[in-house]
């Protein structure tokens, strides 16, 4: 009985995606003090792991994935900044002049990231900017996304004392 339940909601599901009546909700568990960004905004969780449901369509990034402007150094990793505002704020028009002098400073600089670049380009062009930016993020050292738990403004961190004191 629960192998049929699992493979009929399965089936359900995959019918509703093709006549395009169904979504399927985000399901995002943060661990403490973790951020999401959704579109302009930033959630920050507390000091306990939280699991969240978006439902509805946005962009979001796992901090984890996001490129400050300050930790943004080298021009591949400015190039991913500026896909990473154009996809969050949903806006290609504003960021596109920076994209396009980007993209060129960062294939004269390393021209062996020119095919991942190319790729990159036709994802931007069809309008998945989240695909682009996977993409980009194989050439970037993953040292540059770490965002500590301590930038954050006025990070306490909780003591247990399990009433003992």
């Amino acid at each position: 009985p629960r192998r049929f339940l699992s493979k009929l909601l399965t089936q359900l599901a995959a019918d509703c995606l093709l006549l395009g009546g169904f979504e399927m909700p985000l399901r995002v568990d943060l661990g403490p003090f973790e951020k999401l960004f959704i579109g302009k905004s930033v959630l920050t969780n507390g000091p306990d792991r939280t699991l969240f449901v978006l439902e509805g369509e946005g962009p979001v990034l796992r901090a984890r994935d996001v490129l400050t402007s300050v930790s943004a150094v080298s021009a591949v990793e400015k190039l991913y900044r500026c896909v990473q505002q154009m996809y969050l704020e949903e806006d290609t028009q504003k960021y596109q002049g920076s994209y396009l002098a980007l993209a060129a400073q960062t294939i004269s600089e390393f021209p062996a990231c020119y095919g991942e670049i190319g790729i990159a380009d036709q994802l931007i062009k069809s309008g998945q900017h989240y695909k682009a930016l996977r993409s980009l993020k194989k050439l970037i050292a993953k040292e540059a996304f770490s965002l500590s738990k301590t930038e954050l403004e006025g990070y306490m961190p909780r003591i247990a004392t399990h009433g003992r004191q």
